[in-house]
Parts: C-alpha cells; structure tokens; sequence
C-alpha cells in the first residue's frame, strides 16, 4: 500500500507539473496568450525591414504536417542567410490540428530571425483546428503590403472548411493593384488541387488574369512546380523534402528558385 501512494503521488506530480504531456481532446483550443496574434505581430516587425532598392527576396515554405526536425533545418537555412527578408508559409502547419501541433511550430518558427506570415491549410483545419488558427495566427484572409508590392494571403480551403470561398473578396483586395509594382497571391490549394472542380479552377485563374496577378504560390501537392505563363503559379515542396523556394522581386519582374538541403 505504500509503494502505492508513492506511485499515485507521482503521477499527480507528473500531470500536474508538465506543459501538455498528451491532449486530453482533439477539441482543445486554450491558445497561450504569448502566441496569440502572431500574424499582426510578424506584420509590425515587417514595418521595421527596410530595402534600398526595387529588389528583394523572401522564402516560401509549406506543409509541415508532422516533419518538426525537417522543419527546424530549412529555418536554419534561412537564418544563415542575409538575403531573405521575410517568409511566407503557404499552409498545413499541423497534420489532425491538435493544439500540441500548432505549438510545436510556433516554437520552432519563433528561432526564425525574420518576420513571418502563414496562410491556413486544409489540414489546419481538422478537429478544433480552425479555432486555433484563428486565435494564434489570426484572419485566415488578409493581405499587406512591402517595398510597394502587395501580398494577398486568401484562405482557398473547400473541404474542410465547409464553406464557400470568398471570391467577392479576393477579387475587391485584387481590383485596386495598379499602384503597386507587383500583387502576389498566396493559397494553400492550387486551381489543379483535388478540391478545385472545373468551376472553381476557372474561377480562380479569371480572377488572377483579370486583376494582372503575376504569381499565384500554393502548397498542398507536396512536389515542387512550376508553371510559367501571364500568371506563373508556384507550388512549394513539402517542408519533409528538406526544400522551399526563394522568389527575389524586381520592379515589374520576379524569379523562382528552389533550394533543396
């Protein structure tokens, strides 16, 4: 009997002292308030980067899933070097989207020592995911602005997400572009992906032509591709390839680069 108490006793040590040993629910979403907003915090740290030209490059990562350490290496990549300004995360941070997971990459993207921005991915929105999403990155729409290009980050999930996409708003974010250098647009899926039908293929690439949209950037298919055309779409490898890819920008002009480790 008094092996057991000591056996007891340590299990209420060890449950109540450890920092998420196990989810107890696929529906957990208590996000700590040190990640909430990191999207709007990244945003403001962008405001400090500063160009002394036309010219500049950021790096395009996605799907994660489950890969952490594949992960840690491509943000080691970056950090060693000085030319990439920003990343862009195109999707699938997590795999089932349980908290745990979207606190495994907050820690591994805060040793990033460059602003980042994420867009959400189908994946991100299983169980409660949507939910954690929303309170530790923030609006699964939204878009900014850098060195006078604008970045439109649009949430293209079908499936998952159970709801229409807002094509009224990519298209209002879209229709105002001719200030600006250049307007990329940034989707998990691409108009190929396995949940765009014909409709919404054609939908999303009038949209792009019409509002003179040189780059669409997507994940999701987990292969490097790249597709050349008025409107160029990339798709980034996933983050379990050991790759991710560099766009510099130019004035009115761009470029595609793959780096694999």
């Amino acid at each position: 009997m008094k092996y057991l108490r000591i056996a007891i006793l340590s299990l209420v040590v060890f449950f109540t002292s450890c920092d998420h040993p196990f989810e107890f629910s696929v529906y957990e979403a208590n996000v700590k308030s040190s990640q909430k907003n990191t999207t709007e915090i990244n945003l403001k740290l962008l405001e400090n980067v500063t160009v002394n030209s036309n010219e500049f490059k950021f790096a395009f990562i996605s799907d994660v899933h489950y890969f952490y350490d594949e992960l840690a290496t491509v943000i080691d990549d970056i950090n060693k070097r000085d030319d990439i300004l920003f990343v862009i995360f195109g999707g699938d941070i997590a795999d089932q989207a349980l908290l745990r997971e979207y606190e495994i990459f907050h820690d591994i993207m805060a040793k990033l020592k460059k602003p980042y921005v994420t867009v959400i991915g189908n994946h991100d929105y299983n169980n409660n995911g949507g939910i954690i999403y929303k309170n530790m990155f923030g609006d699964y729409n939204y878009s900014f602005e850098f060195n006078n290009n604008k970045f439109v980050l649009f949430d293209d999930t079908v499936w998952e997400s159970e709801k229409e996409l807002d094509f009224d708003w990519l298209s209002s974010e879209l229709k105002e572009n001719t200030n600006f250098n250049q307007v990329f647009v940034i989707a998990h899926i691409p108009y190929y992906g396995d949940q765009f039908n014909d409709e919404l293929a054609e939908k999303y690439k009038s949209i792009m032509i019409e509002n003179n949209v040189p780059l669409s950037l997507h994940g999701h298919t987990h292969s490097f591709n790249y597709e050349e055309g008025d409107v160029s779409y990339l798709t980034a490898p996933a983050v379990k390839e050991k790759a991710y890819n560099i766009v510099t920008v130019k004035e009115k002009e761009f470029s595609v680069e793959l780096i694999e480790l």
